[in-house]
């Protein structure tokens, strides 16, 4: 079952499954995000937990790290290069 969050006022669908092993593993969306379909942290692409809880704390994690990403290139843009 998807749960929404926010972080910097931003909404973050946490999409956690359990595999059938028993372990968990979470994809998050970001609407709004021109690149956002469906993210795994890079790091944690293949990651699994043991607890549903522990997914969705990685994933919120890693989603939050996006958007500080985002807002830290919109703050300092890149200087333009002389033609």
């Amino acid at each position: 079952m998807a749960e929404t969050c926010y972080s910097k006022g931003k909404k973050i669908i946490l999409l956690p499954e359990q595999k059938r092993n028993g372990t968990w593993t979470c994809r998050f969306m970001i609407p709004g995000l021109t690149d956002s379909i469906l993210h795994r942290a890079p790091d944690t692409a293949l990651a699994t937990y043991k607890s549903e809880w522990e997914a969705k704390t990685a994933a919120f994690a890693s989603a939050k790290h996006l958007l500080d990403a985002q807002a830290s290139r919109i703050a300092s843009p890149t200087p333009e290069r002389p033609l």
